[in-house]
């Protein structure tokens, strides 16, 4: 790793960036999972199928990063980034709406559906993206954030702590492969 003075100096050249602006991740998701399964857990009970997918865009869970908490007001860095991203998402969420790999997987045979092997590795997927990798990230902004030489502030001002951890998001692309059990304790004990 780094020490925190190189970490320092490396996190300010992206700043006023935030992780949030990945496109290239955000597609991944878009191709990974259902819509629903992206919206922030707070506008779940507000959205469905029917729902205009400039809608839905407007309540992805990545948007609370690029937002003011009390006012909502969406940041010059949320802004911009839908200005150059919005219609290639849109067009794309669309493309893939019955075609990501949550929907294509539940398009298969029953048998093929409970085959250990294939629900082994989607669950193996679904958990490393957003447990594993997303806590690796998490830990190393608490290491550098945090620590001595740190700030304690996100690079795009979001409250990264919250925005981050798993425990909070519930982003899970496969929810009916796992128990509800293991909904609940999603990010919780790592």
């Amino acid at each position: 790793g780094m020490d925190p003075e190189q970490y320092n100096k490396f996190r300010h050249t992206l700043t006023p960036a935030s992780g949030f602006q990945s496109a290239q991740y955000r597609l991944i998701e878009f191709a990974s999972t259902e819509l629903i399964n992206l919206i922030d857990a707070r506008f779940r009970k507000t959205i469905d199928r029917e729902t205009p997918f400039e809608h839905a865009l407007e309540h992805l869970y990545w948007q609370a990063a690029g937002k003011d908490f009390k006012t909502g007001e969406k940041s010059s860095l949320l802004t911009n980034f839908e200005k150059r991203y919005k219609e290639e998402f849109i067009t794309f969420m669309k493309t893939y709406n019955t075609k990501n790999l949550w929907s294509r997987f539940k398009e298969l045979p029953e048998k093929d559906q409970e085959d250990e092997a294939l629900t082994r590795a989607m669950r193996h997927y679904d958990y490393t993206v957003n447990v594993t990798w997303v806590m690796a990230h998490y830990n190393a902004a608490v290491h550098y954030i945090l620590g001595k030489a740190g700030d304690g502030e996100a690079t795009g001002g979001s409250d990264w702590q919250k925005y981050m951890h798993p425990k909070y998001q519930k982003r899970i692309f496969f929810p009916e492969l796992w128990s509800d059990k293991e909904i609940e304790d999603w990010g919780k004990d790592l």
